[in-house]
């Protein structure tokens, strides 16, 4: 597992990506002129009050962040005329996609990584397990922040969400976007037909059908258009084959927003206008991003090219959990892109505290290694209420992360090497001997 391209499950992670590089090139139009411009529109854009579960880091301009972008599959404000009405509500409101994206300015790397949508995991605050699809509709944005935060081990300084309308706009705003169509496709599910392979420049509703296709046909060699029975299965249908397109279309679709001269003043204007200037904005952004912090991370990738974005995928296996199909994550598998993702953040760290004595709690020793910034994935009790000692339990390969911890408890905890834990990275029994988590690590671990 690694980096590796055309990646990833679902279809709105890719989408959300084009509009986050279209706002950091919005933002790198360059000092009070290009400010002047956005800020206006910028602000008019809805938030959504998630700062409480955002990552207590603070981050430099120039500290790589990460951006939690999701896709919500909602119809809602767009022409009732449109394919995208086929066989569906319009007050459908899921999370379809979500996507996580690193950006290093001082490594000069930008990285995605999908989150399937299918992902079984535990709920934050809800006491139960489900698909990771589900946490917002269940809590909202925070829910599914913490949710992902969690469940994985990483850091999310930003939220960004957009829905189909917002997608149409993007292709609107540059004007559609030219596409290398290797054979004819089809598919009368969302409204897509090309029946020739070639380049062709997709408008928003097709772009938006080409996009959503999950079962596509082509054409038979020599094959009539106009007759079903030459139309055949396109691939195997699954999602990943999708996924593929969508990497392919999130490339071509920045790569237009160059060409059609985004950093000019007088384009960005017009690409503003379409993004933003509508009554209903179909982008959310969360309650902590400034239009400064924009500004100053698009100047930090002005020369920054759009094949130089790095993917990575989640290694999953198909599952069954509470009657529903679902993915489960290979923990091991997945350690070294999490790593990636984690880099340089105590939320990589993934902590079940466990009260191991007699009087104790773990409430407040839960609160105070969420504000040193680890992540607290589980509270519960130990197996027995007589540890005199605090300890912190790990299983070979997570030393490091066993070590960090040590050094934030007081007194010095013991360190144990076990076996069977899962969904964390350490265990923290808190013991008799207990009395803080210190705002700054010792040197050593003991």
């Amino acid at each position: 597992m690694g980096r590796r391209r055309g990646q990833g499950r679902r279809t709105w992670a890719q989408l959300c990506v084009v509009l986050a590089g279209l706002l950091v090139f919005l933002a790198a139009v360059g000092g009070a002129v290009g400010l002047a411009m956005v800020k206006s529109r910028i602000d008019r854009i809805p938030r959504v009050s998630v700062g409480l579960s955002l990552s207590f880091e603070e981050r430099g301009d120039s500290e790589a962040q990460n951006f939690l972008l999701v896709g919500i599959d909602s119809a809602a404000g767009i022409d009732p005329g449109s394919p995208i009405h086929i066989d569906r509500d319009i007050n459908t409101l899921l999370t379809d996609s979500v996507i996580l994206v690193r950006i290093d300015p001082d490594a000069d790397r930008v990285a995605m990584l999908s989150i399937p949508r299918d992902l079984w995991v535990p709920i934050s605050g809800k006491g139960r397990h489900d698909r990771v699809n589900a946490a917002r509709a269940m809590g909202g944005a925070a829910t599914l922040i913490d949710t992902v935060s969690e469940y994985l081990g990483v850091p999310v300084h930003h939220y960004v969400e957009v829905n189909f309308a917002g997608f149409l706009q993007i292709v609107e705003a540059v004007d559609g976007v030219p596409v290398q169509i290797a054979q004819p496709i089809r598919d009368d599910s969302v409204g897509l037909r090309i029946e020739q392979a070639g380049v062709f420049p997709l408008d928003p509703d097709t772009a938006l059908a080409y996009a959503r296709t999950r079962r596509p046909l082509t054409l038979v060699e020599g094959g009539d258009p106009d007759d079903d029975n030459d139309w055949v299965r396109l691939g195997v249908w699954n999602d990943l084959e999708r996924n593929q397109r969508q990497q392919e279309f999130v490339v071509a679709t920045l790569k237009r927003a160059v060409e059609k001269g985004i950093r000019n003043p007088l384009t960005l204007r017009r690409v503003v206008d379409e993004l933003l200037g509508g009554e209903n904005p179909s982008i959310t952004l969360d309650d902590r991003i400034t239009v400064g912090r924009l500004v100053n991370l698009g100047n930090e990738f002005r020369s920054f090219g759009v094949d130089q974005i790095e993917r990575y995928e989640l290694p999953v296996v198909d599952a069954v959990r509470d009657g529903k199909q679902v993915l489960l994550l290979r923990e091991q598998q997945a350690r070294p892109a999490l790593e990636f993702f984690r880099a340089g953040s105590l939320a990589g760290v993934r902590v079940r505290v466990l009260n191991g004595a007699p009087s104790g709690t773990v409430v407040g020793v839960e609160v105070a290694l969420e504000l040193a910034g680890f992540s607290v994935v589980e509270r519960g009790n130990a197996d027995r209420f007589d540890v005199a000692r605090t300890v912190v339990r790990y299983t070979e390969g997570f030393e490091a992360e066993a070590e960090t911890l040590a050094r934030y408890v007081e007194p010095a905890p013991r360190l144990e090497l076990v076996t069977g834990i899962s969904g964390a990275d350490v265990e923290l029994v808190v013991g008799g001997d207990y009395a803080t988590i210190s705002g700054r690590p010792r040197d050593s671990a003991s």
